[in-house]
């Protein structure tokens, strides 16, 4: 097998617009080369976070996660390009609240009417309760305010009140989700993680990080970062030999890559 990143040859051209383009085997899907792009420790020690409609957790191993208790957890073993391996965990990710603000007439447009209505979500105090992401009438009903008022009140909980109240429980449900997640990937590959890299649309969601790293108790460090160009570029890069290799070129990134890191409550 060929593996990536590596320089497969030239097209053979029909057009004479083509002659002369290189074919450049990339990592594969988006996913795949989202985790390429993150600037990663080369000792170890990292988990990546892709956040958007979905939350992908994972790392970068030399072997599967494998046996009963990976396949109870659903955990995939996705092949990187050099042959290793990504042990994976999907979660609910940021649909839920997509979908739920259709349910409000008066729902952000801009990014600083996000911006605001984050800040307020994050000033609540505690939710008495949060959603259980796993629950199949989450996945797609027609009314995801409906869906989540009904699991809340089987429960014996209130649903939150307005918009504001909605954006704090979805995004603290998520981050538990993460959590949840990141505990698993330590506890069956006998890891102990130091970091949260995250990238995706969730990474610029403040009250998101936070909340990651409150309920870890893992740092988390944001980047805004289109994470599977980035990644495309990079494998790019390595095989037309303008780098020497993935690692380098996360080195080179992370010197001037924006981030914000955000600590757990308390450390």
């Amino acid at each position: 097998p060929v593996l990536s990143p590596s320089l497969l040859g030239s097209v053979v051209p029909e057009l004479p617009e083509l002659e002369g383009l290189k074919v450049v085997l990339v990592p594969g899907h988006d996913t795949a080369c989202a985790f390429v792009a993150m600037p990663a420790n080369p000792g170890g020690g990292d988990l990546y976070l892709s956040s958007g409609t979905w939350s992908l957790l994972g790392f970068e191993s030399p072997v599967p996660i494998l046996g009963p208790e990976a396949l109870a957890a659903k955990i995939s073993n996705e092949r990187m390009g050099d042959g290793g391996y990504r042990p994976l965990k999907s979660c609910l990710g940021l649909w839920l609240l997509e979908r739920a603000l259709l349910g409000f007439r008066a729902r952000p447009r801009s990014p600083r009417q996000w911006r605001s209505l984050l800040g307020a979500a994050g000033k609540l105090g505690a939710s008495r309760g949060l959603l259980d992401l796993k629950d199949p009438s989450l996945f797609n009903p027609p009314s995801m305010r409906v869906a989540i008022d009904a699991q809340l009140r089987s429960r014996g909980l209130p649903p939150p009140r307005d918009v504001v109240g909605y954006v704090a429980l979805i995004c603290r449900s998520i981050a538990r989700g993460h959590a949840e997640a990141a505990s698993v990937l330590a506890r069956l590959s006998g890891s102990s993680f130091r970091r949260i890299l995250m990238v995706g649309g969730g990474s610029r969601n403040q009250l998101l990080c936070q909340a990651t790293a409150d309920a870890s108790g893992i740092p988390v460090t944001s980047y805004n970062l289109e994470g599977a160009a980035t990644g495309n570029i990079a494998s790019q890069l390595v095989a037309l030999r303008a780098l020497g290799d993935i690692a380098e070129f996360r080195e080179r990134q992370a010197r001037y890559l924006p981030k914000r890191v955000y600590l757990p409550k308390g450390g």
